[in-house]
């Protein structure tokens, strides 16, 4: 069985760490406390995901961001990037944690939940991942970068990708971000995450435009076509606001 490659980790310091990232990032960090954990994204001024994390406070009441380790160095630019007029000190300290026991891909892929790794990282935005679903977004907090664009999907309808789970036959597994087209030619999507079942089935989660929402030949980056088998996501996806 395939294992995740182990996650990285963030720490955030200084009295102004949570001010910082409540105005950063898709989640209301005010809900952080030393016994919770919460999900959130980073995005860019255009609404789309620079990376996903999960966020925990250690003794110190530092924030540790968990992220994806492919992705770890973009992540503490972009952060670093936003904090120069903060009390806060970023620092990659994953060679200070234990490994934590990690999942398999195909775990992770069924659960419906997609990493961003290095190859996705500003290719989404958050409602596409179905991260309204998961738990990643809080509507109701105050201004964050990227909030202008994912409240106007949410509230104006305007999300016209969603992430889907499908099942194909394939002997080589699609990386992240390649481009899934229809069997006429159209461009109708991307690849998120990818986990292989056995020696000739792939699963999936595909990012795809409404309209091909149920989709049953696809050609993933440069393959050939393949009639793919649409499997149940353990959530609802949203259907408004």
């Amino acid at each position: 069985m395939t294992i995740i490659d182990p996650r990285a980790y963030i720490q955030l310091s200084g009295p102004d760490s949570r001010k910082f990232l409540q105005g950063q990032v898709t989640c209301d960090m005010k809900s952080l406390s030393a016994d919770a954990i919460i999900n959130g994204a980073h995005c860019t001024p255009k609404g789309r995901i620079i990376f996903l994390f999960s966020a925990t406070m250690d003794a110190q009441d530092n924030i540790i961001l968990q992220v994806h380790h492919s992705i770890a160095a973009i992540a503490l630019a972009s952060l670093k990037k936003y904090a120069v007029f903060f009390k806060t000190q970023i620092s990659d300290i994953s060679d200070q944690q234990a490994i934590q026991t990690p999942q398999s891909n195909l775990e992770r892929l069924r659960t419906g939940s997609a990493d961003v790794v290095a190859e996705t990282s500003d290719l989404f935005i958050p409602q596409m991942l179905n991260l309204d679903a998961l738990g990643y977004i809080s509507f109701k907090k105050g201004c964050y970068t990227g909030q202008e664009i994912v409240a106007r999907a949410h509230y104006r309808g305007a999300v016209k990708r969603r992430m889907y789970h499908l099942q194909l036959e394939a002997t080589t597994l699609p990386t992240p971000g390649d481009s899934i087209k229809d069997s006429a030619g159209n461009a109708i999507g991307n690849i998120a995450s990818a986990a292989q079942v056995d020696d000739a089935t792939v699963e999936v989660l595909a990012v795809l435009a409404d309209k091909y929402a149920d989709v049953t030949e696809i050609q993933i980056g440069e393959s050939q076509l393949t009639t793919v088998k649409h499997l149940p996501l353990p959530y609802e996806i949203p259907t408004g606001p």
